[in-house]
């Protein structure tokens, strides 16, 4: 699944107080016109968000709220726990606050898995890097 950045700022003109709150005025890493691959989608404060590479990094991904991007690739990557093949509309994904669509390991352990990622931790560095690595590809 491919978006493109189509807005690389929270405010309170495209997004609602708790993601204002959320996103804290800090500067975003991402490019307005830019392609991105999603490596998960997961439902915060009542709101979607993709994970994807940002600018800065390519050891882990971060989270941005979906109203931030196009689809412009609507298929599904093949390594994810899910029955869906595409999402044409973002707003129709029926997911939970707190659920994560992506690779099985970070799908099953969900926050966990990406707080060990973010920590540095060897087994899941080592499990996001090859999922990573397969879906760039794909």
């Amino acid at each position: 699944m491919s978006i493109l950045c189509i807005n690389n700022v929270v405010s309170t003109d495209n997004s609602s107080p708790s993601i204002v709150e959320w996103a804290n005025n800090s500067e975003l890493e991402i490019t307005i016109g830019k392609t991105y691959v999603v490596l998960a989608i997961s439902k915060y404060l009542d709101v979607l968000f993709y994970y994807i590479l940002s600018d800065e990094s390519e050891d882990y991904p971060l989270a941005y709220p979906s109203h931030l991007f196009e689809i412009i690739d609507s298929n599904i990557s093949k390594f994810w726990m899910t029955s869906l093949t595409q999402i044409q509309f973002i707003n129709n994904l029926d997911i939970q606050n707190g659920e994560i669509i992506s690779f099985k390991e970070w799908a099953a352990k969900g926050d966990q898995f990406y707080e060990n990622l973010l920590e540095g931790t060897n087994e899941e560095a080592k499990i996001f890097i090859t999922y990573r690595d397969m879906m760039l590809n794909e």
